[in-house]
């Protein structure tokens, strides 16, 4: 799998919770074909770890069909407990998210979606809209 890969230089104490080789290793092993883009991206603050964007068919756009996965930096003093909540429960769940959507139906395929990894109180959790 080949895909546009784009990432934020950190400010220090940041740090990214996934080595890109884990998040491509896990996205191979899962069969995964239609990602248009993934992105590490610098966040300051938040609870958000992870999220996957489809992009809905119906909106005829260069990448309609495709999801993206975007990573956000942690500090770094929470790195490693990050990735492994990531490696454990997150990426797991995030490559059955990008699957189901690869096999759905054209009514769901026809719009946008999005899953959400969030982190509170040392647990993840998931969203979708």
């Amino acid at each position: 799998m080949d895909y546009p890969f784009s990432k934020d230089k950190l400010p220090q104490n940041f740090s990214y919770s996934l080595k890109r080789s884990a998040l491509y290793i896990a996205l191979e092993n899962a069969n995964i074909s239609q990602i248009h883009i993934v992105y590490y991206w610098f966040r300051k603050d938040g609870n958000l770890l992870m999220q996957a964007d489809f992009c809905g068919e119906s909106g005829k756009m260069f990448v309609a069909g495709q999801s993206s996965v975007s990573l956000y930096s942690v500090p770094s003093s929470k790195r490693k407990q990050t990735e492994i909540l990531l490696m454990n429960e997150g990426l797991p769940r995030l490559c059955k998210w990008l699957k189901d959507a690869e096999s759905a139906g054209n009514s769901w395929r026809g719009k946008d979606h999005h899953f959400f990894i969030q982190r509170a109180n040392e647990k993840l959790y998931f969203n979708e809209s």
